[in-house]
């Protein structure tokens, strides 16, 4: 039987037995496990929770940005400026630098210039709440759309390991807080969810292999999706040495250590086995600068041989937005509203962390059971940072940030 008769026989028997929904598809089969966005489908918690501590995110690279942009070959022949934010989320965080973004670049450009503005994340990703975003169904952060014309929408449901948009179609990329997940989980770490001074020395090498890996891929990807002089801002969530201790610290170090010492009580206590701890890893891995740089400082590598070059690479230091809601709540009003600042922090980095939790355990356990588990975890994290000062418990959010021209 020829290849168009066998699929047409397929599609004649799914239609006479309405078999559709029965057959497997392999795609949905390959959806990587390890992020799964947290709440409502549509009811913007990324955007009121994580979002108003992002969005904060673009400030130190904000002026960069705006002054760039202008120099991004474009003529009236180009039919559109395409503008990419990949690993959007909802669109919160992103909203206001690219109002601002559209605003400098029509006012350079001319009124009639007309911009394409993609939306990336992976599969799972709450896009329906991104789109209630954009048509002000959900009101904040007010949506650029709403007051300008000629700026078009879509999103792609696209890992951003692979290509996500045609060739040399792009003008401007942004990624915000998101180059650290990783394509795969490629090591287990024996007695945490990830690594720390514990941690193996085949753990650590493990995992840099594969986040090396994984950094050079994302940029080859969005070499070939740049346009010749297009330009891509990349906020990277960073590893740092700290100077007081001298250790090697993170971006919110203290509630991951929080997570991983509840997690770590849940399997000696026989809450949860220890084939689930250990099964709990959170795939990502924080870059250092060194290791961010990599593919730029060398000349041989396939990132430079691909027309990327660095214009500039320089660390900032974000504030915390909700220590400083409740320092603010202290010093305005006399309220130490320790159990506010617990709630608020929880809720905000569940969003990211949750899906690492759930992935965690077994199989066998029913989806109403794995939500009660890490619903207790998540309770008994946040009664403990209650209890604690957040003077001592906020982190330093500290990120890399990257401007990169494809020449």
């Amino acid at each position: 039987m020829s290849t168009r008769l066998f699929y047409s026989a397929i599609r004649t028997h799914l239609r006479l037995h309405k078999g559709f929904a029965a057959v497997p598809v392999r795609y949905y089969a390959d959806i990587p496990k390890a992020y799964r966005p947290y709440g409502k489908t549509g009811d913007g918690h990324y955007g009121s929770t994580l979002g108003k501590q992002n969005v904060g995110y673009v400030e130190p690279v904000r002026e960069k940005i705006l002054s760039l942009a202008k120099t991004i070959p474009f003529s009236s022949k180009d039919s559109v400026f395409n503008i990419g934010d990949y690993a959007a989320a909802d669109g919160s965080t992103a909203m206001a630098i690219f109002g601002e973004l559209l605003t400098t670049l029509t006012d350079h450009h001319g009124p009639d210039t007309q911009f394409q503005v993609i939306y990336e994340d992976m599969e799972m990703n709450d896009f329906n709440s991104l789109f209630k975003r954009m048509s002000g169904i959900i009101p904040d952060p007010p949506s650029y759309l709403l007051e300008m014309d000629n700026v078009y929408v879509l999103a792609s449901g696209t890992n951003f390991y692979k290509q996500c948009v045609p060739s040399n179609s792009m003008h401007f990329i942004m990624c915000l807080t998101s180059v650290h997940w990783l394509s795969k989980t490629p090591t287990t770490f024996k007695d945490s969810i990830y690594k720390d001074a514990m941690s193996s020395a085949e753990e650590k090498t493990a995992l840099h292999k594969q986040a090396d890996l994984d950094w050079e891929t994302f940029l080859l990807r969005r070499s070939r999706e740049l346009k010749q002089g297009g330009l891509l801002v990349i906020g990277a969530c960073c590893e740092f040495v700290d100077r007081n201790s001298g250790e090697i610290r993170h971006l919110v170090d203290s509630f991951v250590r929080l997570l991983n010492e509840v997690w770590k009580e849940y399997s000696q206590s026989g809450k949860i086995s220890k084939e689930e701890f250990l099964n709990t890893n959170w795939s990502a891995c924080l870059h250092n600068m060194d290791q961010l740089r990599k593919p730029f400082d060398d000349k041989l590598s396939a990132v430079s041989g691909s027309g990327l070059s660095l214009l500039s690479a320089e660390t900032a230091v974000n504030p915390d937005v909700f220590y400083n809601a409740w320092r603010k709540k202290k010093d305005e009003e006399g309220i130490d509203d320790r159990e506010e600042f617990a709630r608020m922090y929880v809720s905000a980095h569940r969003n990211w962390s949750n899906s690492t939790f759930m992935n965690g355990l077994s199989d066998s356990r029913s989806l109403e059971e794995k939500e009660r588990i890490v619903d207790g975890m998540y309770d008994v994290v946040e009664k403990r940072i209650a209890r604690m000062n957040p003077e001592t418990f906020k982190d330093d959010l500290r990120f890399i940030y990257l401007v990169i021209r494809k020449e």
